[in-house]
């Protein structure tokens, strides 16, 4: 928040009083609302001068908000009795506002509050936005789809991928801002802003939409609303949108619920089919290991890097290892040897399954390069094939195509070149929308592999 003499407020103080004040028992902390305690965050210019990942903040003035990770009811404690060097705020806000601004940081630690808020529109602009300024971006992004639809808007935002640094970096932050804006545009109805976007910055477009489509809603009924939610026959009409919708609920539900993974899974459970509640359950691991919002999920262990895959039910390991050495990668500081290595930790039914999320996490890594991806594999040793797999995946899902997929399988070494392919044709099952669509695309991006990819994508044994 702003102070006097350039001297951090709310996050020093806190840190200070910690051993101090201890107001885990008082009946208002973490009850106030988090979307509205996020809109104060900013107005009160908590944002200049501190660091946090769920306002998107990355002020230096002050200390670190995500590395204090004050519980509610301590920040509630000090915006009611400032001391030391800390600025009133006693006077300055209600009591209703003290606790939604509680609560908003509280939820940045995952404390069971939702941290995403309903898009509104205002007066930036792209080029208002300066180098770096990501909050400035997303928002300015978001206007574009609201004042002029999601499919200008996304194909700006595909020509700037490729020449604007800053904003490749928030991609995919931004296309959930987009997405969020779009549900905005079509008055809440969810389908018609799934048939106007694309996936592009791994389907962040889509994720938004379903996470703003949540705001609002009991959470005793989440699941009759998470059926109802894609159940529109213009999204069940086309396999790509049904699984993009499907899988959104995964994340909307986590971001929705404050990240609790086994609530979120329950959801899931109540979908109507197989196919419904494994999509789902992927949205929710997808979120639990790397969020939208930098909140640090409180189901992840620093010393069990593979928690909790080794944790959750059968029904749910599938989806848990596919994106487990996302979690992994940030224990390990992003060191991919080490990263490949401890994929040897995972229950012994499901190594294959982590090294092809560390295919999918080494492609993310080499961009677009091949050769990078190449030798990032070759530290699998024994399951590079099934890394090949994973970075095929990545590669046909990111660019919702086939044809980098399959000049990347060329690269490949020969004994692993049909499972490759085989990667190749299970992402484009979901995005073809007939079987003659998808044979005839396996044969242009497979070439003599066509088989491979026929196999992947379930249309040949």
């Amino acid at each position: 928040m702003k102070h006097g003499r350039g001297i951090s407020g709310l996050a020093l103080a806190v840190l200070t009083a910690l051993v101090l004040t201890s107001c885990a028992s008082d009946d208002t902390a973490g009850k106030g609302d988090p979307v509205a305690g996020k809109r104060l965050f900013a107005a009160q210019g908590c944002a200049g001068c501190h660091t946090f990942k769920a306002a998107a903040s990355k002020g230096t003035v002050g200390p670190d908000l995500d590395s204090v990770a004050a519980s509610p009811g301590r920040v509630l404690a000090q915006l009611r009795k400032p001391g030391g060097i800390m600025p009133s705020f006693a006077s300055r806000l209600s009591d209703r506002q003290k606790a939604d601004i509680a609560s908003f940081v509280g939820a940045g630690r995952a404390s069971g509050k939702a941290v995403a808020a309903p898009f509104a529109p205002d007066g930036r602009r792209i080029a208002d936005c300066r180098t770096g300024n990501t909050e400035c971006l997303e928002q300015a992004f978001g206007n574009l789809v609201f004042d002029e639809g999601p499919k200008p808007a996304l194909d700006t935002l595909q020509r700037m991928l490729a020449t604007n640094t800053a904003v490749a970096a928030d991609c995919h932050r931004i296309a959930h801002r987009m997405g969020s804006a779009a549900l905005t545009r079509f008055k809440d109805k969810v389908a018609p802003a799934f048939i106007a976007g694309s996936p592009v910055c791994a389907s962040g477009y889509y994720h938004g939409i379903i996470e703003r489509a949540f705001l609002g809603q009991p959470t005793d009924k989440l699941a009759v609303v998470a059926r109802q939610l894609c159940s529109d026959p213009k999204i069940t009409a086309q396999r790509v949108l049904d699984y993009q919708c499907i899988h959104g609920l995964g994340h909307g539900l986590m971001i929705y619920t404050g990240y609790d993974l086994p609530g979120s899974l329950k959801t899931c459970d109540e979908l109507r089919t197989g196919f419904d509640r494994v999509s789902c359950s992927g949205g929710v691991f997808m979120e639990n290991f790397n969020s939208s919002y930098g909140v640090t999920s409180k189901y992840l262990r620093k010393g069990d890097p593979i928690y909790p895959c080794n944790d959750v039910a059968e029904r749910h390991k599938l989806y848990c290892y596919l994106l487990v050495t996302a979690n992994i990668l940030r224990v390990e500081n992003g060191d991919l040897r080490k990263t490949a290595d401890a994929c040897r930790l995972s229950e012994s039914a499901w190594v294959k399954t982590c090294y092809e999320s560390f295919g999918r996490d080494a492609s993310g890594i080499a961009g677009k390069s091949a050769s990078k991806a190449l030798a990032s594999c070759r530290l699998a040793k024994r399951n590079e094939g099934d890394c090949l797999y994973g970075v095929s995946r990545e590669i046909v899902n990111s660019d919702a195509a086939g044809g980098r997929g399959g000049r990347f399988c060329a690269r490949a070494p020969s004994r692993y070149r049909v499972h490759c392919y085989e990667g190749v044709g299970s992402v484009l099952a979901s995005i073809e929308p007939t079987p003659t669509a998808l044979r005839a695309t396996c044969a242009t991006v497979s070439g003599r592999y066509a088989h491979g990819c026929l196999r992947g994508a379930g249309l040949v044994s």
